[in-house]
């Protein structure tokens, strides 16, 4: 009977292949973009090795909440890999988030359709929060919509807001055995969602000089 290791064992196993990876066809002129391609769009989450039916658990639920299929949510940032390119830090059960890009193009002109009534065009901007500096981030939201992410983070006050919230509250409480917080951004479509992480690339890539 074939033993696997451990959980934990498992994810650092996991983190250091999937960073090999990244040198290797980083140093092997593998373009930045299938690079992502490969690593977000088909690789398993090395965060949720050992998780499989936890991780088919909050899959379904997402699609079931959003009626949208399940094949259009990928798992990102750090739970992905096991390490946040961006941020230059190792996943740690319990204690780091787990990001999901829900891709999917009607719900993403859903969504943004919700906000434009909701604030009258975005005329309204007292009911979007403020950054660190106290100024609205109503710009800031925009901006990521014209590159095609909803960003719920950026979202105003409103019935929506309060509804995904309540939603991924729900679904953070549920799975605190393995993450601090489940958040999720909509991608218009899988150009924008590669888009996004070559930026995390990109600093990875400078930081590490290759």
């Amino acid at each position: 009977r074939r033993k696997f290791p451990k959980t934990k064992a498992r994810l650092e196993i996991g983190r250091m292949n999937y960073l090999q990876f990244i040198k290797q066809d980083l140093q092997n002129s593998v373009t930045p973009k299938d690079l992502i391609r490969k690593t977000y769009l088909t690789y398993p989450a090395a965060a949720l090795l050992g998780y499989e039916n936890q991780q088919y658990e909050i899959l379904k639920e997402i699609s079931k909440n959003f009626e949208i299929p399940i094949s259009s949510i990928q798992i990102a940032g750090s739970a992905k890999i096991g390490y946040s390119l961006h941020k230059d830090r190792d996943f740690n059960q319990g204690q780091s988030d787990l990001d999901i890009a829900i891709i999917d193009q009607n719900l993403f002109v859903k969504y943004m359709e919700k906000i434009f009534s909701e604030t009258r065009a975005y005329s309204n901007r007292s009911s979007f929060p403020l950054n660190r500096d106290g100024v609205s981030r109503a710009d800031e939201f925009i901006s990521y919509l014209s590159r095609g992410i909803f960003n719920a983070k950026a979202m105003p006050s409103g019935e929506t807001r309060k509804q995904w919230n309540k939603f991924f509250g729900m679904l953070s409480k549920k799975h605190s055995n393995i993450f601090k917080h489940i958040n999720a951004v909509i991608y218009l479509s899988e150009e924008f969602f590669e888009v996004k992480q070559l930026s995390a690339l990109k600093i990875y890539r400078d930081r590490e000089g290759i």
